[in-house]
């Protein structure tokens, strides 16, 4: 059962989006839940684990980008998809990985085409493989989105995660997490999530890529870093990246 939630201070354009998503649930089970402002879908985080959410930028008060942050800072899995009227995305709604946007005035059509996205994406998310992980002692199971990078370490492998990956496993960031397969078996697995093998001492995942040029890139959360791309592994590299970010924000019309 996924739970879906829509926030949006308007009740006519809750209910039109929320038709459209019951049109593509397919066999899916959900459970939906409305809000018409960021205030209360933030208490109702406390207590509901969204699956995916359709937010609404322009609200009264706390407005979707301003609402988006601090979903994000709760949890950085979930499936956000933005909803806008008269207001364009500015570049501070990219910060918080929105995986859609939709606009209003879109057809039906061009709208169910995006939903039919974030609803594949939600499903994907769900059924992502969990990998056991070790740290000072005891085991961690850890999803795909909670990981940054993975580098080789030793006969094992060091796994980075994101600060809100550490918070929800109550780690310091100092403190050392290890899988015991090698990289490439991990790749073989993480490859359908959103991961790429720039180099051969590292996987990244794509989510948390920053700047990056054909040859180096940096990562959220570890600026300090500049990660090279070796000149064997740059055509596949870049090709997957280039994916991933036409899959994640994409551009024209949908026919």
């Amino acid at each position: 059962m996924y739970n879906i939630a829509i926030c949006d201070d308007l009740e006519m354009d809750r209910t039109h989006l929320r038709e459209r998503i019951i049109t593509l649930l397919d066999e899916k089970e959900a459970r939906f839940y409305e809000y018409t402002s960021g205030k209360d879908l933030l208490e109702a985080m406390e207590d509901i684990p969204f699956d995916l959410i359709f937010l609404d930028i322009q609200m009264e008060g706390m407005d979707g980008e301003e609402t988006a942050r601090q979903i994000r800072k709760r949890d950085d899995s979930l499936v956000l998809v933005f909803v806008t009227g008269k207001v364009d995305p500015s570049p501070r709604s990219f910060i918080v990985q929105p995986y859609r946007f939709i606009k209003k005035n879109m057809t039906d059509e061009e709208k169910d085409g995006y939903i039919q996205d974030a609803l594949i994406r939600m499903e994907e998310i769900a059924k992502a493989p969990s990998m056991t992980a070790k740290c000072d002692g005891s085991k961690l199971v850890l999803k795909p989105d909670d990981i940054v990078y993975i580098e080789k370490y030793k006969k094992t492998t060091l796994v980075h995660l994101s600060p809100l990956a550490r918070r929800k496993h109550g780690l310091d960031a100092d403190t050392e997490v290890r899988i015991a397969d090698k990289l490439g078996d991990l790749y073989e697995i993480l490859r359908h999530y959103g991961f790429g093998y720039p180099h051969d001492s590292y996987i990244i995942n794509f989510k948390y890529l920053m700047r990056c040029t054909y040859n180096e890139f940096k990562l959220e959360g570890y600026e300090e870093i500049g990660f090279k791309i070796t000149r064997s592994k740059a055509l596949e590299f870049n090709r997957l990246k280039t994916l991933f970010m036409r899959g994640k924000y994409p551009t024209g019309r949908r026919g």
